[in-house]
């Protein structure tokens, strides 16, 4: 019984309210300093907001706060103040970790006229998709990670069976800047490439086009002309075009030069090194370089911190001995002669279970400039029909609740063409708003139990 008081009193202590307290600071102080450091939330709420140190230390803290109520068994009616408070703070911190661990808190994004029903969370997912014996493409894997807390390794790959082929995960870059080049290929089966150049007195663009292998057309677009690289003559789009038309073997392309009325100006053959005279506003075509098979080689360098280049990257291992990087959102295309992969790294997409179509987007600007003043989505949502989600009037449905976030301009016009609304879950807000309730009432008594005690001090007296 003695042991059991002494352990009962050190729980129920000041010295490990202080320790928790001290705790608690050192874990925030380290998360501030993560966020600033990388300049990004999502690495300091993984690594440290929801580490295993601070679910220790906010265990502790309830057991802290359960061993004092014990303690002062049986309670009186002056102890009421402190144990709502107390019983307030243990249900916020079940609220928050039930918020955590559950909810939801992702973005949604969809084009004026388009309708989505899934939401993008921060959480990433790998997905291998394969086409065995010139089948379609069917689910071969998929499966949720996280390379932050568990980065893989060529010593600790993370590995995914293919029956006969394997893919293995040999290293992680949380941030890191992508680099390209385009290479000459041995590989018949790759298609050709093309470096180009466009230039007037106001315009002087050069540019790869890689035609992909099982690809027919690749197209790169540029404000008074598009330039198409195709395996064969294509019908022109009603722009100023150049169609280039390449042929297995040779070292020579066909050229066709189309005006938007889409009458054919000039055709011809063109070299490597060679200059055309297009006629639109002095504009030449030269073909810097010409490569009849090609690929892309793509690498990742690793950066210190978030910016708006950055990307996460995973390096993968194909058949114990092909070598790629591949990037976020981007997936990775493995061909053989008798069978085809795709791998996907990608931020998970969680169903909502009904679609919202987004039927106008409106914005207001600031006056004489181009800044967005306001702005709102005029959304169709199955069961509620047409409503307007703004900046500051969010859409509460089906327990979700979705607030206008931004959205994204056409290059070209500058009108908007797309919305993104934020979406947020959170099935721990009630228990939230029960503790944070019962900590007010909690507060509230003991400041009146402490006016009643001085009161009485002061007759007394």
């Amino acid at each position: 019984m003695a042991i059991r008081n002494r352990h009962l009193k050190f729980l129920a202590s000041l010295r490990l309210a202080v320790i928790v307290i001290v705790g608690l600071a050192v874990i925030s102080a380290v998360g501030t300093i993560y966020e600033a450091r990388f300049n990004e939330a999502e690495i300091a709420q993984k690594l440290v907001y929801h580490s295993p140190y601070m679910y220790a230390i906010l265990l502790l803290l309830c057991v802290n706060l359960i061993a004092v109520m014990v303690d002062r068994w049986p309670w009186k009616a002056h102890h009421s103040g402190f144990v709502l408070a107390h019983i307030g703070i243990i249900i916020l911190l079940i609220g928050s970790w039930i918020t955590a661990k559950f909810g939801i808190d992702g973005s949604l994004y969809f084009e004026i006229g388009q309708e989505s029903r899934y939401v993008q969370v921060k959480d990433r997912r790998l997905a291998v998709f394969g086409s065995l014996g010139g089948a379609g493409m069917q689910s071969m894997f998929e499966a949720p990670v996280d390379f932050l807390r568990a980065k893989p390794s060529a010593k600790k790959p993370y590995v995914i069976n293919l029956g006969s082929d394997s893919l293995q995960i040999i290293d992680y870059f949380h941030f890191a800047f992508r680099e390209s080049e385009v290479v000459a290929s041995t590989d018949i089966q790759d298609g050709p490439a093309v470096r180009i150049q466009l230039e007037n007195q106001n315009v002087n663009v050069s540019e790869w086009i890689l035609r992909e292998r099982n690809r027919t057309m690749r197209e790169f677009e540029l404000g008074p002309a598009r330039v198409v690289l195709s395996d064969s003559p294509v019908k022109p789009s009603g722009r100023n075009e150049i169609i280039l038309v390449s042929r297995q073997g040779s070292v020579e392309l066909n050229y066709f030069i189309f005006n938007k009325d889409k009458t054919l100006r000039k055709k011809g053959r063109i070299r490597q090194s060679q200059t055309i005279e297009t006629g639109w506003m002095g504009l030449k075509f030269r073909l810097l370089r010409f490569l009849p098979n090609a690929r892309e080689v793509v690498t990742y360098s690793q950066a210190n911190a978030a910016t708006p280049a950055t990307t996460s990257a995973i390096r993968v291992l194909f058949r114990g001995k092909d070598d790629y990087w591949i990037g976020l959102g981007i997936p990775l295309r493995l061909y053989l002669e008798d069978r085809a992969y795709i791998l996907s790294f990608a931020n998970r997409n969680i169903d909502l279970g009904f679609p919202l179509r987004l039927k106008e987007f409106r914005m207001d600007k600031y006056q004489g400039t181009e800044r967005a003043a306001t702005y709102e989505s005029q959304v169709e949502v199955p069961g509620v029909g047409e409503t307007v989600i703004s900046m500051n009037d969010p859409l509460k449905h089906q327990g979700y609740t979705f607030y206008q976030a931004s959205f994204e301009r056409d290059p070209a016009t500058g009108k908007p063409v797309a919305s993104v609304l934020s979406v947020n879950w959170d099935p721990g807000r009630f228990l939230k708003y029960l503790g944070s309730f019962l900590i007010v009432i909690g507060s509230c008594l003991l400041f009146w139990f402490k006016r009643v005690q001085w009161l009485k001090l002061g007759r007394s007296q």
